[in-house]
């Protein structure tokens, strides 16, 4: 354990509460949790009796776990961008901040000491909207109660949940009752009918282990892949669950009552805030656009939001209503870019310091090319739960989740210095003035929600899945990859092996549009990406990307299944007659493909008229079959012959279905065979980004360009 995520001392300092631990239990505690990880009963037996040997070490200790719920019910409850930086960093703040002061914890602005002073203070993690820490047992249950009172003091309408267990230093490492039920039992039970599957249900196989095989090792092997510290957080999580969901057995007695959730009523005579529309209005912000009547809620949301960006309106209207006070608030999200290592080709770049953070999402839209238009992209980890459920001790933990962490905010940082650079903007007064063209909603854990320009958003997203498995793979080269796209896109996709993929959903619209409208179409499709991530898991292990580029909003009235089934023939259960007509979700080496040839027919000038001809052509195949639509295609392709060979090298050869050998044809032009049944096209893809897709310089081209003009 390195002394970074070494939790001993504050671990002791549990056990030891209310007196001050001795350097001897110190040292024990620091034995148990650097065990081995398959001892026998013996050997747990021997380190029980020099716990009850040294005072204060057979003590219990508490485990406390809590966070936010309906997270983005809070934070999208507003329309306007300010608003809802102020929910999402008022979040931040509760949960990185307030949360670890409830532990003793002082926080700064280095990273590293910030680090330090988490572990110093016994809190495993406090990111993403979770937090978990140690506690004396006699606070277990009250340091609970006060994480979701402090939401409550911060936010007044946050829901949140804490939960605590009282365990021993033994269960810390080895998991819940190591001592009455070891591997042993368990070998002998997995041999008895009546047990064995209740028994394999939750002592799940690890990796490299079949599930139907049932012999000693395999068995051993799934026992101690799940008797350690992650089986507490385990049981954290059940518990919070259950809490968070009011499921507590009322014939079961409770050492605490339900959770006291807030509500504001809204009298018949009340005027209704201008931006929940359920909650009663009790302020008047006249420098805001509109003059909006708000909530208190709702007020300070508007007020950290337009605070923490140097919004240049007067914010007297909130400090003159209200005695709540803005706390020390760490770095933007803008200064931790601007400050990172990884973001010096932007933040070298003309006007980066003299440009201020966008105000609205109308400035971002400005940056992109069409213009007014914007792109949300929400990102979230797969197989997270698989990677954090190996680890063994409390350090182990930490540690990964920092890593995790770390690897989030690195993908943004590096994306958006890659493919952004400060844009001039007409702003709300007409004036003219340098804007950082970007906005991160949150990166937490490893959940990231960020929003764009449009024309930018599917780079910005495939640099974020690319940076973000290289930083959390493997650095052996992954074996060669099965899917769609078979040319050439350098080593970028195989120079390392995935043990941690990311997904996302991207959603590209006009800059007007709610933007919590625009996050319920991205978690769709986050939801779709993932889908194709596990299903392809055993070719890459990487993650995917669903997108979509919304003209307006009434194109979708409805879920993106239901739409996609009717307006794309995208059956969930397709027959040999279903002629997808899209390729959608793509794994991110295909989007890098699909992005390689959107800018192969720009290159040439391909006619955009021509695209919409053969996405159009593409839908009489519902009814006529493939076959009218190929001929078709091929005709077309003859008649554009000075786009032949373009559409030869960059379309029909690299793309290919996901079981075709290499050089062998993928199909009948514009189709490609599904994997199950049916055919699918990558056209009416191509033709839904055209316009969207630069051609664009990296950060790094845009440098050295500056410098030379300089």
């Amino acid at each position: 354990m390195t002394a970074e995520y070494d939790y001993a001392p504050a671990i002791a300092r549990c056990l030891a509460y209310p007196e001050q631990p001795t350097e001897v239990l110190v040292s024990l505690v620091r034995e148990v949790l650097d065990a081995s990880d398959a001892p026998s009963r013996d050997h747990l037996r021997r380190l029980q009796e020099k716990i009850e040997a040294i005072p204060g070490a057979a003590n219990p200790i508490a485990l406390v776990y809590g966070g936010a719920t309906k997270i983005k019910d809070y934070v999208f409850e507003a329309p306007k961008l300010p608003e809802i930086r102020g929910a999402s960093a008022l979040l931040d703040w509760v949960n990185e901040r307030g949360l670890s002061a409830l532990w003793g914890a002082t926080l700064g602005e280095d990273p590293e000491q910030n680090r330090a002073e988490l572990t110093r203070c016994g809190i495993v993690y406090a990111s993403g909207g979770n937090f978990l820490a140690f506690a004396p047992a006699p606070e277990g249950m009250a340091r609970a109660d006060a994480i979701e009172r402090t939401y409550a003091d911060w936010t007044l309408t946050a829901q949140s949940a804490a939960v605590a267990i009282i365990c021993s230093l033994i269960e810390l490492r080895f998991g819940r009752n190591p001592l009455a039920y070891w591997v042993d039992d368990f070998v002998q039970d997995c041999a008895i009918p009546q047990r064995a599957q209740q028994l394999l249900d939750y002592y799940y196989p690890p990796e490299r282990v079949e599930p139907k095989d049932r012999s000693k090792e395999a068995l051993q092997r799934r026992f101690f892949n799940r008797k350690s510290f992650n089986e507490l957080v385990t049981l954290l999580n059940t518990l919070f669950y259950r809490r968070r969901e009011e499921l507590q057995k009322q014939q079961e007695p409770s050492e605490r009552q339900s959770r006291d959730l807030p509500h504001y009523e809204l009298t018949p005579w009340s005027q209704k805030c201008a931006t929940s529309d359920i909650r009663p209005a009790i302020v008047s912000a006249p420098p805001l656009p509109n003059q909006p009547l708000l909530s208190e809620a709702s007020a300070r949301k508007a007020y950290v939001g337009r605070k923490l960006k140097r919004d240049k309106q007067e914010q007297e209207w909130f400090t003159k209503a209200f005695s709540w006070q803005l706390s020390p608030w760490p770095e933007t999200w803008e200064n931790k870019f601007l400050n990172h290592p990884l973001s010096v080709t932007y933040a070298s770049l003309r006007r980066s310091k003299d440009a201020q953070p966008a105000q609205d999402v109308g400035e971002i839209g400005q940056a992109s090319r069409p213009r007014r238009y914007i792109g949300l992209i929400y990102a979230d980890g797969n197989n997270v739960a698989r990677y954090m459920g190996t680890t063994q001790n409390p350090g182990e933990y930490a540690q990964r989740a920092h890593a995790l962490t770390k690897a989030a905010q690195e993908a943004v940082f590096s994306a958006l210095a890659e493919h952004l650079q400060p844009t001039e903007i007409i702003n709300e007064q007409g004036q003219r003035e340098w804007v950082h063209p970007f906005e991160i909603l949150t990166i937490g854990g490893d959940d990231m929600i960020l929003i764009v320009p449009g024309s930018k958003a599917l780079d910005i997203a495939l640099s974020m899945g690319l940076a973000f498995e290289r930083l959390m793979g493997n650095p052996a080269p992954r074996p060669a990859l099965r899917d769609r796209y078979r040319g050439e896109l350098g080593d970028a996709h195989s120079s390392y092996t995935p043990e941690v993929g990311l997904s996302a959903g991207v959603v590209i619209a006009q800059e007007n549009l709610p933007i919590f409208f625009l996050r319920s179409l991205a978690e769709q499709l986050l939801k779709s990406a993932k889908k194709l991530a596990r299903d392809r898991s055993k070719d890459n292990g990487g993650g995917a990307i669903d997108f979509m580029v919304l003209k307006s909003i009434t194109m979708i009235t409805d879920q993106i299944d239901t739409f996609r089934a009717q307006a794309l023939g995208d059956d969930a259960h397709p027959t040999k007659k279903t002629c997808r007509r899209t390729a959608r979700p793509y794994t991110w080496h295909e989007l890098d493909g699909l992005l390689h040839t959107a800018r192969a027919l720009q290159r040439v000038q391909f006619p955009r008229s021509q695209l919409y001809r053969l996405r159009g052509m593409l839908d009489s195949a519902e009814e006529s079959g493939p076959l009218v639509s190929s001929l078709e295609y091929l005709a077309t392709r003859s008649r554009l012959s000075r786009y032949a060979e373009t559409l030869l090298k960059h379309v029909e050869g690299p793309w290919q279905s996901v079981n075709t050998p290499l050089g062998i044809p993928a199909g009948i032009p514009p189709w490609l065979k599904m994997a199950g049944e049916g055919l699918e096209s990558i056209w009416p893809d191509l033709a839904e980004i055209y316009e969207f897709v630069e051609a664009g310089q990296t950060g790094d081209q845009r440098l050295r360009e500056e410098i030379g003009h300089a």
